[in-house]
């Protein structure tokens, strides 16, 4: 059986699997579907402040320190909420990219690993619920933590993607 010290280490390991279908096929798939990606009716198209894949790898690197660095806390602490809730997040965010993909009617980077690791969350999510002397109503409340915390990481690391462009640019020119 799982102990919650296992579950809490899947959980960087989904997280980079996940990442690493994104980071190897973003730029060619925004090359592929750019038609689909302009005449597209959704107010945002997938990815699209993608600027390259060295960008979007600082971010996700960023990422994966923080869920590492969670999952490390949680483990050395015993202490497990606010894992969980991340971990709610980023199932959450599993979820999206099937709804990104359902809109957008094509492909969408991410789905093929959001299809298998979905329902594996929800399982991994529901046994470690058993494991924890956590009230539901905690539970909750982090799981609704988690989401705010995981979606604020994104979105602020979207907005920095810019600067890392540059950096990456000015690294590329520097003799």
């Amino acid at each position: 059986m799982f102990t919650i010290n296992a579950i809490v280490w899947l959980f960087p390991v989904l997280f980079m699997l996940h990442d690493f279908e994104e980071i190897i096929v973003v730029e060619a798939w925004k090359n592929r579907y750019q038609a689909q990606r302009i005449a597209t009716k959704m107010k945002k198209p997938p990815f699209e402040d993608l600027r390259s894949t060295a960008s979007f790898s600082i971010a996700v690197a960023i990422e994966f320190i923080v869920i590492c660095g969670i999952s490390l806390l949680s483990v050395l602490m015993n202490w497990y909420l606010l894992w969980y809730g991340l971990f709610f997040g980023f199932t959450v965010h599993l979820l999206v990219h099937g709804v990104l993909c359902l809109r957008f009617r094509h492909y969408v980077p991410g789905i093929v690993t959001s299809i298998p690791f979905f329902p594996i969350c929800v399982y991994l999510l529901y046994v470690s619920s058993t494991l924890f002397p956590f009230t539901g109503m905690e539970i909750s409340l982090f799981c609704v933590l988690g989401v705010v915390a995981m979606l604020l990481i994104v979105i602020g690391l979207h907005r920095v993607m810019g600067a890392f462009e540059r950096l990456v640019t000015a690294f590329a020119r520097e003799r």
